[in-house]
């Protein structure tokens, strides 16, 4: 009876553990063959959440924040000044193998406001 219920109990938990290793890995993985160069001419400035979303899938991570900075280093400095200072910024992060994607949405737009784009491996 006790082999039985080890037997089981093993069977189980490998169902249960095998689906959960696989779904992890896609989670926890950026998916390497996906660049940002194969989506750059998709994604337009004025373009709908819900567009921004069918085109790249939900983002990897969504910040909330207000512009508190005068200035900032990166992609972001070609458009920062044109950003009131306190305006309300929802920032769509996307992960590529290239590098990484930040769009943002303004004052609680429903439309893309900027896009910035930092290759991977470079400093600001």
């Amino acid at each position: 009876m006790n082999k039985q219920i080890k037997i089981i109990s093993v069977c189980f938990a490998i169902l249960i553990c095998i689906p959960v290793l696989i779904c992890s890995g896609t989670l926890c993985f950026a998916d390497d063959s996906k660049t940002y160069e194969q989506i750059r001419t998709k994604i337009k400035i004025g373009q709908s959440k819900q567009t921004v979303r069918e085109m790249l899938g939900p983002p990897d991570k969504i910040i909330d924040s207000g512009k508190s900075n005068k200035y900032i280093w990166g992609p972001e400095e070609e458009f920062w000044d044109k950003i009131p200072m306190g305006a309300k910024m929802e920032v769509w992060r996307y992960a590529f193998s290239d590098g990484g994607l930040n769009l943002y949405f303004i004052d609680g737009s429903e439309k893309l406001d900027h896009i910035a784009f930092a290759p991977k491996g470079v400093v600001y």
